[in-house]
């Protein structure tokens, strides 16, 4: 098939950064390449790609001195690019949240849109006005507020296992991945490593609610800050934990970062929000509980768990061969 992948533009798609959503489509476009497919990347100038590139922007929005910082403006130039050439194509893939969904009708070709984000009011209205567009979830959590909207497909996201390298024998410590924001729940995955009497070493890019409220609490021994990691840092990082504290306050609709884990071999302690359930294999990959006092009790099951074990579930069940296999099928009943 010839499928145009479009991604959001706010950096580059590329495999060694954090941002979960141009990583995915990095994955994503590899294995559908790798698969046969003729792939047509729409995304900045500066990504990694074995697609052909089409870049509308040099640079994206988020990165400093950026050509135009609108960045729904840049988002809908990417689109329209693509829409420009749907002749060209079986199959168009918007990951640009669902901005796109008005263009369906002008791209006279079958077009899927993914929302990598919760889904809200606004995009089910959206969703429910254009309903010869094809919606695919990331989870089935994330639509399941709103079953009058036909999904094409439930995918989850997947990751090309290589790239988390496996650890069998793992450090003395726990590890909280994320952004710093109070629905992440940082403040309470120190909690937890205190009343467990474990380190924590925390990661990601800091923000006002870390400088304000995170930071104090980081001494440098017991709870270590080690700022933002990407590529082999990250793997690293995450291979190295006895586990990785996943301690929602807000529900979401997937959670890259705890396959990631489960690739490194590393066991998810969670709070059972959101996809998490569906995510995490309850007793094989990870626990998760309905509060930290009960999460907190099963932190000995957690660090119990067979690292090998871990990583051969998360292969089958989170790759990005999975994935894209799933997605190619999806593409095939529509092209």
């Amino acid at each position: 098939m010839k499928i145009a992948q479009i991604a959001t533009v706010a950096r580059p798609v590329a495999p060694t950064r954090t941002d979960s959503i141009e990583l995915v489509v990095w994955h994503l476009t590899e294995q559908l390449v790798a698969l046969g497919h003729e792939v047509t990347l729409f995304a900045t100038a500066d990504s990694q790609t074995s697609a052909r590139l089409a870049p509308v922007l040099e640079r994206g929005y988020c990165i400093p001195k950026a050509p135009i910082g609108d960045w729904l403006q840049c988002e809908w130039m990417n689109l329209c690019a693509a829409v420009a050439r749907a002749g060209e194509f079986d199959v168009l893939h918007s990951h640009a949240y669902l901005y796109g969904l008005p263009l369906t009708r002008l791209a006279r070709k079958p077009f899927v849109h993914t929302q990598h984000i919760l889904v809200s009011q606004d995009n089910y209205e959206s969703a429910r006005r254009h309903p010869e567009a094809y919606v695919t979830a990331i989870s089935r959590y994330q639509w399941e507020q709103h079953p009058d909207i036909p999904l094409l497909a439930v995918i989850h996201h997947g990751l090309d296992p290589s790239f988390l390298a496996f650890q069998r024998e793992p450090h003395d410590y726990l590890c909280f991945l994320g952004r710093f924001i109070p629905s992440k729940g940082p403040h309470r995955a120190i909690e937890l490593a205190k009343r467990v009497g474990m380190p924590l070493l925390m990661a990601g890019e800091p923000t006002p609610y870390f400088r304000q409220k995170i930071k104090p609490l980081v001494d440098g021994r017991f709870i270590q800050y080690v700022g933002r990691v990407d590529g082999e840092a990250k793997s690293r990082l995450l291979g190295g934990a006895r586990a990785l504290i996943y301690p929602l306050e807000s529900p979401e609709p997937f959670g890259l970062v705890m396959i990631e884990a489960m690739l490194s071999g590393t066991p998810v302690a969670a709070l059972s929000l959101g996809a998490v359930p569906e995510v995490v294999d309850y007793g094989v990959t990870g626990f998760y509980a309905k509060d930290l006092d009960h999460l907190v009790a099963l932190m000995p099951d957690v660090l119990r768990l067979e690292r090998m074990v871990i990583r051969r579930s998360a292969e089958q069940k989170f790759s990005a061969r999975r994935m894209a296999t799933e997605y190619a099928a999806a593409y095939a009943r529509i092209a």
